[in-house]
């Protein structure tokens, strides 16, 4: 199942996504809590960018931790980002309907940029080009955090990741469940 994940054209997942998310349930509780609880400690006023945000969830956990920071959400489902900025009503944050790996170029850097269970919805070649464009749009001294549900399902994910966070500076944080 997640190589038919990978594999799938933009346009499969954006069709698959806007049936699956015909109600989108934002909830602050669905995001995993050591990964709200190693971000929570970013500045108040630094910038994240959530590539696969979904609803939202992590901007509203964050929030609840009391970070005013700017968020920029990226996902694939056009009614999921429709929900997230209608929920989120913040002028703090931004959202946008692209696939993880066309993320749009932002006039400013990003202090951290955030995979929360969503690398392996990339193909696994596409992945060290992605990464590049991450790096590139890190402010200095940033960071790139991905977090992987069950890292011995998607191992080919987590090998490449700890391969290219050894050659990276800064470094690439890989959380698993």
């Amino acid at each position: 199942m997640s190589k038919l994940r990978s594999l799938a054209p933009s346009v499969v997942k954006k069709i698959f996504w806007n049936w699956k998310h015909k109600t989108t349930l934002i909830d602050p509780a669905l995001c995993p809590r050591g990964l709200v609880d190693y971000l929570c400690k970013l500045e108040h006023n630094s910038r994240l960018l959530d590539l696969g945000c979904g609803a939202g969830n992590l901007r509203a956990a964050l929030r609840l931790r009391g970070w005013g920071g700017h968020f920029a959400g990226v996902d694939v489902s056009r009614k999921v980002i429709e929900d997230a900025a209608v929920n989120a009503q913040d002028i703090n944050s931004e959202w946008h309907t692209e696939a993880i790996e066309s993320f749009p170029t932002f006039n400013e850097p990003f202090d951290t940029i955030c995979f929360c269970e969503s690398i392996y919805y990339v193909k696994i070649g596409s992945i060290p080009y992605l990464l590049d464009r991450c790096l590139q749009s890190l402010s200095p001294g940033g960071r790139i955090v991905v977090r992987i549900c069950d890292a011995d399902r998607h191992r080919e994910y987590v090998a490449l990741l700890k391969e290219f966070a050894f050659k990276s500076n800064p470094p690439i944080y890989v959380l698993d469940s």
